[in-house]
């Protein structure tokens, strides 16, 4: 692929995801509107799926055209086989096509790229302190903190968790790949009541059981390519949100009931507002959030119990919508090509047959009206046995119909692409058209060599 489509596919990859991110974003909003009633567990799915979505969305003409480089063209069990391919230039004008003249792409690749290494040093340097709390000092709870602790861990199936006191930390956060940590500030232990730490432990407990740290690191990297946008700091804000909820349902389900949790989770907060404010670490806390207010409203709130036929009467239509959305936006992308330099376009004048544009759109394939079969060399032709192979030959036809640059694009040995460019030279086309005028395109043609 030429470096012009390369960064035709990467512009196009950008330029795409500044409005398809915020199309599938609003279409998340809406479902988790629709969705509300049912909860934050279903809300934080479809934040969740969101974010997938909009990771992915923009990337698709890029895995379009790895798949394209990936396919081999492969022909039926004719002597000859025809494959028509795209050209690495399209018209100027064609519909939805974008052209972005080649000197606004390297300032525009700059900056995509400085953001770039700004959220990847960021998510390394977080990562560096994350590391930096899992060494922290071992805690000596008291009997009945002790008993606490061992609670949660068995309410929650977290066994092999263990907790440790650090003094970069203002709240209790969680931690580990392998094995989850609890990392709780210099004397919470000590300083929080017994209700207040079971109220905490058992809300880290459940991040523990969910592995949000890993999920989260996950969200992280996934989304590297587009974290520059808004959006997408307003999805992983709402799957953050909603995870907290999520655990606050887990922790008074299990362990306490909502009333008292609450309360604890406002001292908790009043000791933690008194607390310096310390690096961002990619650790889950209680807190991470900052939505305090609506998770104590939202743990009031009684709902009413939702049979399965309703919520599934909701959640496979709000499904459809979001995967219809992403799927349109994916569609309606746009094709951004850069726009030939002056010398550029001084060399396509220089050919005889001009420029060249690829098939599709508004531009109809040639066809073949003269083919000549392609001479067996003798070499091959003395060997005992049958054969059977294709080399695949590229070249232009011109707007007369005449083939042009004919050059093989996969080798299938020197004396079989002799024979195969001298017959391709012999075609003649009925040309391409676009807009009813005959244009030159390059094509793939495969010529098979058969012997029986």
């Amino acid at each position: 692929m030429a470096m012009s489509s390369v960064a035709g596919v990467l512009t196009s990859c950008l330029v795409n995801s500044f409005w398809e991110i915020p199309l599938v974003g609003g279409a998340g909003w809406i479902v988790c509107r629709g969705l509300r009633r049912l909860g934050p567990r279903v809300e934080h799915v479809v934040w969740v799926s969101s974010l997938l979505l909009a990771i992915v969305t923009p990337v698709l003409p890029l895995l379009r055209c790895m798949a394209e480089l990936l396919r081999v063209p492969r022909g039926e069990n004719e002597p000859l086989s025809i494959v028509f391919a795209a050209a690495q230039n399209s018209a100027a004008n064609a519909a939805g096509v974008l052209v972005i003249p080649a000197t606004f792409l390297l300032p525009l690749f700059v900056v995509y790229l400085v953001a770039l290494l700004y959220f990847a040093a960021r998510l390394g340097w977080s990562l560096y302190w994350t590391d930096e709390l899992l060494r922290g000092q071992p805690v000596s709870l008291g009997p009945e903190k002790e008993e606490l602790w061992q609670r949660c861990r068995r309410a929650f199936g977290v066994d092999g968790a263990t907790i440790v006191s650090a003094r970069r930390v203002t709240g209790p956060v969680t931690l580990g790949v392998r094995e989850p940590v609890l990392v709780v500030p210099m004397g919470f232990a000590e300083e929080s009541g017994a209700q207040d730490f079971l109220a905490a432990v058992a809300h880290e407990c459940a991040h523990m059981q969910r592995r949000d740290f890993q999920k989260n690191l996950l969200y992280e990297a996934a989304s590297l390519a587009i974290a520059f946008h808004p959006v997408t700091w307003m999805l992983k804000s709402r799957i953050a949100q909603t995870r907290e909820m999520v655990c606050d349902g887990m922790a008074t389900e299990r362990l306490i009931d909502s009333r008292s949790y609450t309360q604890s989770l406002l001292r908790l907060a009043a000791m933690i507002a008194v607390s310096p404010r310390v690096s961002i670490t990619h650790a889950i806390g209680i807190f991470d959030a900052n939505i305090l207010e609506e998770r104590i409203m939202r743990m009031h709130i009684r709902r009413r119990q939702v049979s399965s036929a309703v919520k599934y009467g909701l959640v496979i239509p709000a499904t459809l919508f979001l995967l219809s959305v992403a799927a349109g936006g994916a569609a309606m992308a746009l094709v951004v090509e850069p726009q030939a330099t002056s010398s550029s376009q001084a060399g396509d004048a220089a050919k005889p047959y001009g420029q060249v544009y690829r098939l599709g759109k508004d531009v109809s394939a040639p066809v073949l009206i003269h083919s000549e079969p392609p001479e067996f060399p003798a070499s091959a032709q003395a060997k005992k046995g049958t054969f059977d192979g294709k080399c695949l030959i590229a070249l232009v036809v011109d707007a007369s119909g005449m083939p042009h640059d004919v050059h093989v694009k996969r080798s299938l040995g020197s004396d079989f692409d002799a024979s195969a460019i001298k017959a391709v030279q012999q075609y003649r086309f009925t040309p391409a058209k676009r807009a009813g005028e005959p244009v030159a395109v390059a094509l793939l043609i495969e010529v098979d060599f058969q012997k029986f």
